[in-house]
Order: structure tokens, then sequence, then C-alpha cells
């Protein structure tokens, strides 16, 4: 019978490019772009790059579930293989011979063109099956705190393998998350995974391309680049900022397909039908591109009032990676503009959090002649929290938050720019600047400081100071060029008779 059943799920074949794999319903729902790029982009414009904070939190999280398996079910049986196909096989093996539990599972409907991996199956007396009078049912483990919706169909289309292999659909799969469980019925989701499906078969056989989404983050590894680039080279409408999928098609219906579409229509044509500030926002964003020149939005707002001294400065947070993780600022640096130089401040464990903010007020001073400058709320937003959590220190912290200048509300509003968002790694490489290491961002640098602990190797602590270094510095870097930066002020120009 185990050949048998092997011959007939595997279709005399092993899983393809032509396969969707369960894991692969968080793309398919979230990245669809990145679907279509890896049956149709060109091959040799894939570039991988390593997430390493989400390889490490795998890891973790694979250690932390089986620890809890080996404790619940003794007599597990891990299934392990050298090949896909072996350890399929050692999969319907271990259900003929009705094991109580099986980790690690993996099957496959290839007739159906789909398979995946299944955490735990746990074997059920409750109703009969080809396998014999027991069937077995799922048990899938995420790391969330809520149900997602591509969990849901995820472990949906597990079930409906399942349900193939052994002849029985169980109606429920049980999802282990963070801090409770849950049943998913299959019933709940059969019709939307079916429609799922056929929109990837759509995809896969070329006869529909999704929207990629914003640049800098097109698509995600490996087509991140190549979607990146597409995305500029086409003047497509997702370079303009703001915009909804909704509002992208509005323009598309009245014929502007592109950014210099956009730049060339007539602004009270946009606004019939498209509210404000969308229609101007998208008009003068798109004059931005066309002439790759800031555009005055309102004047007044920027330059930063310039102090005595001057520091650009950015946070760094992480997660311990373990059970009950907590997160805490592990890096303050500053740029400081007046001595040219890169300053400072680590935590090594959440206690030592508050201990940082104490240097880092320490290091301004001079409270009436020093401005902190910071991109997004984030900074000061953790500082009030901090606040209320130590009052011994509440003076201080809210004396550095008074100080606070967020470039990112200046800039916003005195700036349409060239370029798809107003965040930082999308701001400062409009206008030329680069970070250094392609190989650490921000969850990277989680990882690499996490490693740095275990270790003792400080070349990860200085990967994880030169980024954040790039980070204050592309701050100043950015509001320099703004400063001298040629500006457009198209607004004024409609003003003023024959300009």
């Amino acid at each position: 019978m185990l050949d048998t059943l092997y011959n007939t799920l595997s279709a005399g074949r092993t899983p393809g490019k032509q396969d969707f794999n369960a894991s692969k319903m968080f793309s398919l729902l979230e990245d669809p772009f990145g679907i279509w790029c890896f049956f149709h982009a060109p091959k040799e414009e894939s570039v991988n790059e390593i997430n390493r904070y989400e390889n490490l939190k795998v890891r973790t999280d694979r250690n932390a579930r089986d620890a809890w398996i080996k404790e619940e079910f003794p007599d597990v049986v891990f299934i392990s293989g050298e090949t896909d196909a072996e350890r399929f096989k050692n999969t319907l093996k271990a259900m003929l011979e009705g094991k109580n539990a099986i980790a690690n599972a993996v099957l496959w409907n290839l007739p159906d063109n789909v398979y995946g991996s299944i955490n735990l199956l746990v074997k059920d007396g409750g109703a009969k099956s080809k396998l014999g009078n027991f069937y077995y049912h799922i048990f899938q483990f995420k790391r969330a705190h809520d149900l997602k919706e591509h969990y849901a169909l995820q472990v949906s289309l597990l079930n409906r393998i399942l349900g193939c292999v052994q002849g029985f659909t169980p109606y429920n799969t049980r999802v282990f998350l963070k801090d409770k469980t849950v049943d998913v019925d299959y019933r709940d989701h059969e019709e939307r995974l079916g429609q799922e499906l056929a929109f990837w078969r759509l995809i896969r056989d070329g006869k529909a391309r999704p929207e990629a989404h914003k640049p800098p983050k097109a698509a995600n590894s490996p087509w991140r680049v190549y979607a990146n680039k597409t995305v500029a080279a086409e003047k497509n409408l997702l370079m303009l900022p703001a915009l909804s999928a909704e509002m992208r098609q509005a323009l598309k219906i009245n014929g502007m397909f592109t950014t210099d579409d956009v730049a060339h229509a007539d602004l009270d044509f946009l606004k019939t039908f498209l509210d404000e500030p969308y229609a101007s926002d998208a008009y003068y964003n798109s004059l931005a591109y066309l002439h790759n020149k800031p555009v005055l939005r309102e004047a007044g707002h920027f330059p930063p009032p310039l102090k005595k001294r001057n520091l650009y400065f950015d946070f760094e947070a992480t997660e311990t990676f373990t059970k009950n993780s907590v997160s805490f600022v592990y890096l303050i640096g500053i740029w400081d503009k007046e001595e040219n130089k890169y300053v400072s401040f680590v935590a090594k464990t959440p206690e030592e959090e508050i201990k940082i903010f104490e240097q880092f007020y320490d290091y301004v001073k001079d409270f009436e002649n020093t401005a902190l400058y910071h991109w997004t709320e984030y900074e000061v937003k953790k500082m009030r929290n901090l606040a209320h959590t130590h009052p011994q220190d509440a003076d201080k912290l809210n004396a550095l938050c008074q100080i606070c200048y967020d470039l990112k509300v200046a800039v916003n509003k005195q700036f349409y720019l060239p370029a798809p968002s107003f965040s930082l790694k999308a701001a400062a490489p409009a206008f030329g600047f680069h970070w250094r290491q392609d190989d650490c961002g921000a969850m990277d640098s989680m990882v690499y400081f996490t490693n740095w602990l275990k270790t003792g190797n400080d070349d990860l602590l200085k990967k994880v100071l030169m980024y954040n270094e790039d980070d204050c510095v592309a701050m100043l870097y950015l509001e320099d060029k703004l400063k001298t930066a040629e500006v457009l002020d198209f607004k004024h120009e409609k003003r003023t008779p024959n300009a």
C-alpha cells in the first residue's frame, strides 16, 4: 500500500516549479509580484538577500517547538531523510503504521500541484480513514499573537492535502500561537483557498501580473532588487506616495499609466476624480520625478533651526529571541555635527536600557543650545514611554524630548520629493546616499547584536554600529542636500502671470 499511495500522490515525480508549496501562502497574499517574478523574470536578476532575522527566528522557534512536542508526545516520530521524496515516503510509512504522533511531516498531492510540511500530525481514533480505524489531524505552530489570514489559508491547504492522503478531511486544524490556541475550521476557508490557488495558477501561466509594492521593497528577496528597478524604470504609479490601489486604478481609467502621464495632466482634471490632497500630491510628486528635483510644497518648515550643537540620533531595538522575548533599545547612536564624529551607547540587557538613556542625557549637557534631530516619531514615543516606566529618570527623558526635531515631518511639510515615500531608506537614496553595507539592515542588526552577545565577536558589533552610524549620517546628508538643492515652485509659477 505504501508504494501505491506514494505513486498516486507523487504522480511519478517530485515537487517542481509548477507546484505550490503551502509555505508560500504568505507570498501569494502579500507579495504576489514576487511570485510572478519567480515564473517570468530573468533568472539572472534574482539576488538572494539573506534574512538573518527570519532565519534566527525560525531556528529559535523550531527548537522550542520540538522541545514542546517531545514533552507532550514522548513516543513522537520525527521524520527525516536525505531527499524530499524520502521524507514524504517516511511520512506515509509512519502514518500507515499508525504512529501516535509524527513531527516534521511532509505531504504531497502533486496531481493537484500542491504540497507542504506539517509541524505535527496527531493520531485520532474518532473516525475511520483509508489508513485504518483512525485518522490524523494537524498541529501547526506560529510565532504570532493572532491568527493571520495567510496562516488560516496555509493550514487549510495542508488539511486539504492531508484529506487526500488519508481519505478523510478533518474539519479542524489546531494552531498554537504565542499566547493562545486556535482551531481553524477548514469549511470556513475552503472557498477562499480555491480562489487563491486559482490566482496562483493564473500567475504561473502568465495570465495575470500582480501589482508590486512601493520601492525600496517592491518585492521580497530574491526579487526585491529587480522589482525596485522595474517599478522605477516603468515610472509606475507605485512611485507616488500615499495613493491607494483604488486611486491608482482611477488614474489608469483616465488614461494615466505613468508618473510622466500624471505630470503632464491638468491638475484641475485630476481633482475631478481624486480627492484632495491626493490629486495635488500625485501631480506635484510626478513633477518632482519629471524634473528630478524637489518641488516646494509650503515654505517655512525647512531647514531646521540651527543650534550651537546639532546631534542626529537613531535607536536600534531588538528582541531576545526567547519564549518571553522582551523588546528593548540596545543602541543609541549619535552623529555629532560640530565634532564630526559618531558616538554610541550600548545596552546588553533590558535592565541596562535606561542606563544608555542616562548616558545620552549626559552627552547632551547644554540643553538650551542643542538640537536633537531624528526621523519619524519612534524615538520620542519610546522616550515618553520610558518616562512612565522609569519615573526616577522622567525629568531627563522629558528634557531630551523637548529638544527633539522630527526631520521627516519638516521635509514632508515643505517638499514633494522624487521618491516613493518619506522613509529615510527611500528619501536619502533619491539624492545619492548609500548605506555602506548590503548585508546589514534593521532586522539584520538585531541578529548581529544577538550573536555578538553570545560570541563576544566584536566584528558583529562593528557591523551594527556602522549601520546605525549610516542612519544618523543619512539624516544630515539629506538635510544638506535639501538646503542646497534647486527647488521648483510650480504653485508660485502658476500664480505669476507670464512666469
